[in-house]
């Protein structure tokens, strides 16, 4: 997927293997109740989905939220977006 960045007062598209693109709403109430779930289980295994499923359902609010906790927690945000690929994955493997 592609991402639009700015340099030097120039705007280019680049390549973004961690963005995660525009999410069904089915798709992100989906997020929010395992978010809930995981959140409820020992360990912090449902906050991505919580936090990719609330930011769904808002989209206007997606750019500013995954902009800033990929400047601030870059390894985290790397971990929960390949976490969530990999659940999405696996749905679209199961349902097609």
């Amino acid at each position: 997927m592609s991402a639009i960045q700015a340099t030097g007062g120039e705007l280019t598209r680049v390549e973004d293997s961690e963005a995660i693109g525009p999410i069904p709403k089915e798709l992100a109430i989906l997020f929010v109740v395992a978010g809930v779930g995981g959140v409820l289980l020992p360990g912090p295994i449902g906050t991505p989905f919580l936090i990719i499923g609330a930011v769904a359902l808002w989209p206007q609010l997606l750019e500013a939220a995954d902009r800033g906790i990929r400047e601030r927690f870059p390894r985290a945000h790397h971990c929960g977006v390949r976490q969530v690929k990999r659940f999405v994955a696996d749905l679209e493997r199961r349902y097609p």
